[in-house]
């Protein structure tokens, strides 16, 4: 056999139980641990771009070879963000099994923590697009050589490998390959098992008890850390802490929507003045890590507003609502998620730091304490933004009225039957309520005044980047009378009991596709408003 050594790489486990033993529940730890090894922007364009390609490729790996035993230890990711598994001994779909429970329910491993990484945020991106393709790009290229797989392991049955013996094993293979599909149909169909994949509550359930398995190897002298400071720092190593000042709260759009707090941290010494960010999701884990270390009688209690410290502007006095021990609550409600409970929080958490400097000297001169205020590179240059890929130009096609998003589609003709993909729809407009549309796809062929030639896809929810891979496929239609047609795409937003919202349309033109090859691209969709059909 072959050993590899892979340098800076660390389980999912590890990288999960950073966030507590329910890490493996939430979203943000690998978009997190990336960011702290990748602090430079491009730095971390690169991670990501690392991390989608390997995770493509880990995902139909798995599920053509089958295999099991994916718990969050069995899954590694390198500093660079390159994605890969370890440990093969199941196989072929020979998974553990607890009584009649198989403990592998998912086709592979692809949880909401990796989608996470991929879109940028916990909404679907466009970069989810160019996952989805990659994946299915792969299966389709690995079908086409089935028959060279299955003759390689066929070759294998009298090793003695326990998983491979039968021809039963061979099958698994040749069913999971699906050569008697089309590229089009094994396309839809590795798309249905992303969404099933990262739809399985049963993944992260496993990687749960897996953690609670781990828990009893876990050194108890482990102290904590935060996941989102590449080193610790200490009082000795940056200097003491004479005051902490939270200015203001800032709006940022990247990696997610939401608020960061920006504060202003006071050394002994002339001069020794810095300013950091931190999320509320930050300043949480700080809390949590430090009621791992300190009993509640150590840390700040009292409700009562700091005072205000030598150099720092005059802020008006506001009495905390909450006492500092319990910390500021992360759930808000209704308009209180905007400016004014970002205000009110700001005030909260002031309090809250100002009394944690001036605790008891285990407290205020912890490692944590130190390491939260110490600047990272993030802190010192602002983060940049990428433009917007633009569509390709398509002369033969027209948006209908103002562009608002596009859709990507596969169009070719084949034995009269005319086959339309829809792919991918990007950048589509939110609702007038601000809340994102549950969009899906409807064609017809014109002229239809019977309207005989509708076709529709899935629904989405609540995106503005769904993904679809669905087969729209019109029989029957001779080529001179496709000629005469025009297709035409409406995407719309299912509103239930309400009129369904037109978000938008393209017009295109058969007589000016080469119906003898295949044409696909994306398509600039037309909005006239948030009108109703």
């Amino acid at each position: 056999g072959m050993v590899e050594m892979i340098p800076n790489a660390e389980t999912l486990r590890k990288i999960q139980v950073e966030h507590g033993v329910t890490g493996s529940f939430k979203d943000r730890p690998l978009a997190d641990w990336l960011q702290k090894h990748n602090p430079e922007e491009d730095e971390y364009e690169k991670a990501v771009e690392n991390f989608i390609y390997s995770c493509a490729g880990c995902c139909v790996a798995t599920y053509v070879l089958g295999i099991c035993d994916r718990h969050n230890d069995n899954i590694m990711l390198k500093t660079t963000g390159h994605m890969f598994h370890i440990d093969f001994g199941r196989f072929l779909g020979h998974a553990q099994m607890f009584g009649n429970i198989k403990r592998d329910r998912a086709p592979f491993v692809f949880t909401s923590d990796m989608a996470y990484v991929i879109n940028g945020g916990d909404k679907p991106s466009s970069r989810f697009h160019d996952f989805v393709d990659l994946c299915c790009q792969a299966y389709n290229l690995i079908r086409k050589h089935t028959h060279l797989f299955l003759n390689l392991l066929g070759l294998m049955l009298s090793c003695g490998i326990p998983e491979l013996s039968d021809l039963e094993d061979l099958k698994y293979v040749y069913d999971a390959l699906r050569p008697q599909d089309s590229d089009a149909d094994a396309t839809t169909y590795f798309t249905r098992l992303i969404e099933s994949s990262l739809g399985s509550v049963a993944t992260k359930l496993n990687f749960f008890i897996h953690n609670l398995a781990q828990m009893k190897f876990t050194g108890s002298d482990a102290r904590p850390s935060l996941s989102f400071a590449p080193r610790t720092h200490t009082l000795k190593m940056s200097g003491r802490i004479r005051d902490v000042f939270l200015c203001r709260h800032e709006r940022v759009f990247n990696p997610s929507k939401g608020y960061t707090y920006v504060v202003k941290v006071q050394r002994e010494g002339p001069g020794e003045v810095t300013f950091v960010q931190r999320t509320f999701e930050e300043f949480q884990e700080l809390h949590n890590k430090l009621r791992l270390l300190f009993p509640s009688s150590l840390l700040p209690r009292y409700p009562q507003s700091p005072p205000r410290p030598l150099g720092f502007p005059a802020a008006p006095r506001a009495r905390l609502r909450v006492c500092a021990c319990s910390f500021p609550s992360r759930f808000v409600i209704g308009r209180s998620r905007g400016e004014a409970g970002a205000e009110r929080r700001k005030e909260e958490l002031n309090g809250y730091i100002w009394h944690l400097i001036h605790a008891a000297p285990e407290v205020a001169e912890c490692d944590l304490i130190y390491t939260f205020f110490h600047p990272l590179p993030r802190d010192e240059k602002a983060a940049g933004t990428n433009p917007t890929p633009k569509a390709a130009d398509a002369t033969w096609a027209r948006s209908l009225g103002k562009v608002g998003g596009e859709v990507k589609l596969s169009i070719s003709y084949k034995n009269n039957k005319l086959f339309i993909m829809v792919m991918h729809i990007r950048g589509l407009p939110p609702l007038q309520d601000g809340n994102d549309p549950d969009p899906y796809v409807k064609t017809y062929l014109l002229p239809d005044p019977q309207k005989t030639t509708k076709r529709k896809t899935k629904v989405a929810r609540k995106t503005c980047n769904p993904t679809y891979n669905e087969m729209l496929v019109y029989d029957g239609i001779p080529r001179g009378d496709l000629e005469q047609r025009e297709l035409r795409l409406s995407v719309l937003s299912e509103e239930g009991f309400w009129e369904n919202i037109l978000l938008g349309e393209v017009g295109i033109r058969l007589r000016d596709l080469d119906l003898a090859q295949e044409k696909m691209g994306w398509f600039a969709l037309g909005s006239r408003g948030h009108g109703t059909l």
